[in-house]
Order: C-alpha cells, then structure tokens, then sequence
C-alpha cells in the first residue's frame, strides 16, 4: 500500500539538501535530482515542501519528464488534504470520418439544383409575360392610324377609357371588349415586373447560399508590411533524375516529444566555446522557434538521460539548421558530451521552451539587457529580431560582461547591429581582466554602470532581461531591485518586469 502524508510532513523536507514536494497529489523526494534538474537547482528549492502542481504545469514539461517522476515518488498526500485538480490540456486526435460532410454537401447541391430549376422557370414565365403584354399592345396599336410607341400608348389609353367606361354608372360610355384587353396587358405586365423584381431581390439575399462560394475579402488597412526574402531557385527536375526534389518547408519542433537530430558541423570560436550546427531534417526546413524561446537537449551520459536547455543563434530565417553556442565545464555533463560529440552524431532536440512571449512593439517599449558569457545567445535572437524588422521600434540596451576580450561571443554580429541600427541598439561591454587600452568597462556591473546604460525602472514600458551565471544574476537582479524594478519570482513569467531566461 502506497504510504500517505500529510502537508506539515511534507513542509519538514525543505532544506537545501531535503526537498519534498507535492505534484497532483502525489508526494516526491527530489533531493538527488537537483543537479540534474534542467532548471536548475534554484527552482525545486523555492517549491521545497509545497505543492508545486501549477508550477509545475505553467513550465511545461514533456512527457518522458512527467514518466521520470516515478523513480522519486515516495507516497501520497492524505485524502483530505487533496487540492482541486489541475485542468491540463493534453490534445488528443481522433479519425473524423467524412461520410457527414459529404452528406451535407450533397444536400446542398440537390438544393442549389432546385433552387436553379426554380429560377429558371420563373425566369421563362417573366419572358412570357413581358411578350404577351407588349405583343398585345402592339396588336391593338394595328386598329389606329399611325406605328410605332405613339400608337402603342394611345391604344393602351383608349382600352384604359372604355375599361373604366365599362364600370362607371348607367350613362357613361358603352362597354367595350377592348376592356378586356386593357385590363389583361396590365394585368400580365405587372405580374412580370413583380417576379422579376423578386427573383432579382432573391439572388441578391439569399442566406442560404453556401457562404464559401464568394470570395474571401477584408477592409483594406494600413497593414505593416513583411519582407519576403528571396529564396534560392531550385533546380529544375528531368524526367529520368535521380535527385530529388527538396519536401516543402515545414516545422520540425514538437514541444513535448525529443527527436533526433544529426550534428553536421563544430568549430571551436574561443576558449572552451564551440558553435555546433545541426541539421533539420530538409534544406529549406524552418525550425519554428518563436523569439525569446530555447530548446531542450537530451542525450544519455553514463547510462542516464541527461537535459539541458540552449538558446539558439540561428532563426527561422536560417533555413535547413539549429546553430548552438556552447561554453564547456569541467564539470558539466551536457557540455562536456557535446564538446566530445563527433560530426555524424545524432542528439534528442524539443521544443520550444520558455516563458518569454515577444511581440514587436508590444512587449516592452524599452528593454535593458546583462548578459554574461553564454548568456548572450537569448539576448541576441531578440536584439536579431528587433533590429531585422524595421516596423519594431522596440529599443535596446546591452550590457555585456565577461572575463577576457577574446572572451565576447558574437561581438562582429553585435557591433554590426550597433552601425545598422543605431536608434534602436547600443551596447557596453565589460572585461573581469581588462587589457592595457581597453575603452570599456572593468571589474563588476554596479548599480551606477546600469543606472547610465540601461534605461530607468520609472519609464513607462521599460523592462529588464538577465542570462548569465547564477551568482551573476542573484547580484543583477539585487541591483535592478535597488534601482526600482520589481523582483521576479523564481518561475519566471513574461510579464514580469525583470525576466529571468
């Protein structure tokens, strides 16, 4: 029998080396998975001893992450302390069967062929009605002197005359078989222009037509336009190729399911930092990563699945790859495998991941960025995106810190956007190891560097972003603070005014 505890037992294990959490009820011992935590340690000790449930679910996890949680289940919360149930949505697909529709469709068209033979008889009875009145006219108008409109009216007024003669009182002029005449082409012309202004008024409102047969328009508005990138010819197929031809593009990211992708390229850029290019599984393939979210990777070390979490340089404009900058630790599992990782191998990818949720001009009007080492690559696919897109006004302000010059990653790529997008961009860079002639800063960033190159917590629309080594962001994040930006919380959410990548 699975044992039971209650929430003060559970609050008992909530020391750095302790931590107990509860998850849909169910209570876990997660004290030796904190170094393999992919969100790192800091996380699982802030829920330590809580019900983490919707903490848990707001991050998203993916399926092989939920099945890992058996190995640290340690029992259950008691029954009448169970909380209310989380709602997640989990998609579920099911084989829709197309009998109903068309079924539906061919109902439609037995209407339409009605509605059309309706029509059209109603358009002859019209054409005959229309004939039989003026031919009438036209007959009468052969007893008077003269041809043409000016005999048709006046015999149309002399059947009139003897028409109303006919039922005036004793006296009046003698009854006449014109009447007759009269009386029908009125009669039969009326009829028609009414049917004909029916059948007009029924071809115009008819709410039953299928509304998919007109076709699709909009009011026109001063939409923002989207450049289109030009995109390489492809060579033209023969008959009796063998090459073949390029799928479409297509999104290769699934959120909640690893798939493997092939490393095609690693070239080391600096001191224990490599870029690695992998391959999408087609040329012109879009990786389909919104900005400001990073992918999983996942690989088994020693026996064990191992994940960590990157950013990506490379957008959804780099067709056909996903470029990784990786800093190697001498103690970092992931790290030291990809650095060891030969071209030709193959790692589990998913994604996306992350809270971050940008839009151009919507997000922030002003955004201060510290960055530390790696800790740029988030930093750049924003700063990539804002200034690629002339239509975002968003503005930027970079921090960058490191330990040496040859330390700066990106640094062309970042000064470049300086030169093309100097209303929107700025950055300051700062050595822990400063060398003799060096123009920026050295040392640490202090709460006087921020005050000057980012902007301050009291404008309106201003937000502040961080990435970098923990100690790093614990001292930034204390710094923002003090300056007046309000504190994140451990589980970092896109509004908050200080996010945590």
């Amino acid at each position: 029998m699975e044992a039971t505890y209650s929430l003060a037992e559970v609050r008992q294990h909530n020391k750095a080396d302790d931590i107990w959490l509860v998850l849909h009820n169910k209570v876990y011992d997660v004290s030796t998975y904190l170094e393999d935590h992919p969100g790192g340690s800091a996380i699982l000790r802030d829920v330590a001893g809580k019900d983490a449930t919707i903490e848990f679910e707001d991050v998203g996890h993916s399926q092989e992450a939920t099945d890992e949680l058996v190995h640290f289940l340690v029992g259950e919360l008691k029954t009448e302390e169970h909380a209310e149930k989380v709602e997640v949505y989990r998609p579920t697909f099911h084989h829709v069967s197309q009998d109903a529709a068309i079924a539906v469709r061919r109902k439609q068209a037995a209407d339409s062929n009605t509605k059309s033979a309706t029509r059209k008889a109603l358009q002859g009875l019209v054409g005959v009605g229309l004939t039989v009145g003026v031919g009438a006219a036209v007959f009468e108008s052969g007893h008077l002197k003269g041809t043409g409109i000016d005999c048709i009216v006046r015999a149309v007024r002399k059947s009139f005359t003897k028409a109303t003669g006919s039922v005036l009182p004793a006296g009046s002029s003698k009854y006449s078989g014109l009447f007759w005449w009269g009386f029908g082409i009125a009669t039969v012309v009326e009829v028609s222009l009414s049917l004909g202004v029916s059948m007009w008024a029924w071809s115009r409102f008819d709410v039953q037509q299928d509304f998919t047969k007109r076709s699709p328009r909009r009011i026109a508005r001063a939409d923002r336009v989207v450049p289109v990138l030009p995109q390489p010819s492809l060579p033209k197929r023969k008959p009796n190729s063998t090459i073949s031809t390029p799928a479409p593009a297509s999104r290769v990211l699934e959120p909640k399911e690893f798939r493997p992708f092939k490393l095609v390229r690693k070239t080391l850029v600096s001191p224990n930092v490599y870029r690695l290019v992998f391959a999408l599984p087609h040329a012109n393939d879009v990786l389909g990563l919104p900005t400001g979210q990073h992918i999983a990777l996942r690989a088994t070390i020693d026996g064990k699945a191992v994940s960590r979490s990157y950013t990506p340089v490379s957008n959804n404009s780099d067709l056909g790859r996903i470029e990784l900058l990786i800093k190697v630790y001498e103690k970092g599992l992931m790290t030291q495998h990809l650095a060891h990782m030969p071209v030709g191998a193959s790692i589990d990818i998913r994604g996306p991941k992350g809270a971050m949720q940008y839009a151009p001009n919507v997000y922030a009007r002003q955004i201060g960025m510290i960055a530390g080492g790696t800790g740029i690559t988030p930093m750049f696919q924003l700063i990539r995106a804002i200034c690629d897109d002339d239509a975002d006004t968003t503005q930027l302000s970079l921090i960058y810190a490191n330990n040496t010059e040859e330390d700066i990653l990106l640094r062309d790529e970042l000064d470049g956007f300086v030169e093309r997008c100097p209303d929107k961009f700025r950055v300051h860079y700062v050595l822990g190891k400063a060398p003799e002639g060096w123009t920026g800063s050295s040392g640490f960033v202090t709460v006087d560097m921020i005050k000057k190159h980012l902007p301050a917590a009291t404008v309106d629309g201003t937000k502040a972003l961080l990435c970098g080594p923990p100690p790093m962001i614990n001292a930034m994040t204390k710094n923002l603070v003090q300056l007046g930006f309000t504190a994140p919380g451990t589980v970092s959410k896109a509004t908050d005014q200080v996010f945590l990548f």
